[in-house]
């Protein structure tokens, strides 16, 4: 083969091989990884209450730009920090946070 390619050629093939296995392996790593985005990283962030708590407990909430309808345990007021544990569909269940411990709507 060395004589048929030179040696400048079999130099780039290795080169191009080796490119290509890592592309691959990079490739299988990214695939393996779980997917985390939309929805999915809302626990942990913080957010403003808009609305207050109707009877039914539930109220509105701005969270990472977008109007929310959430619930929690407690009454929530206008105003109020809160932060996000979990996420049942198009409902955010909160919880109010200290105001010592407001994060700008960033995970904690």
């Amino acid at each position: 083969m060395l004589l048929y390619f030179g040696s400048e050629s079999v130099w780039a093939l290795s080169l191009l091989g080796l490119i290509l296995v890592l592309a691959a392996i990079i490739a299988i790593q990214a695939h393996r990884g779980r997917v985390r985005g939309g929805n999915e990283e809302l626990p942990g962030m913080t957010g403003e209450v808009t609305q207050a708590s109707d009877a039914r407990g539930r109220a509105r909430a701005l969270v990472r730009g977008e109007i929310w309808q959430v619930y929690a345990d407690t009454p929530l007021k206008l105003g109020q920090s809160v932060r996000v544990r979990a996420e049942h569909g198009l409902m955010l269940k909160v919880e109010p946070v200290p105001e010592r411990d407001v994060s700008l709507g960033e995970p904690s």
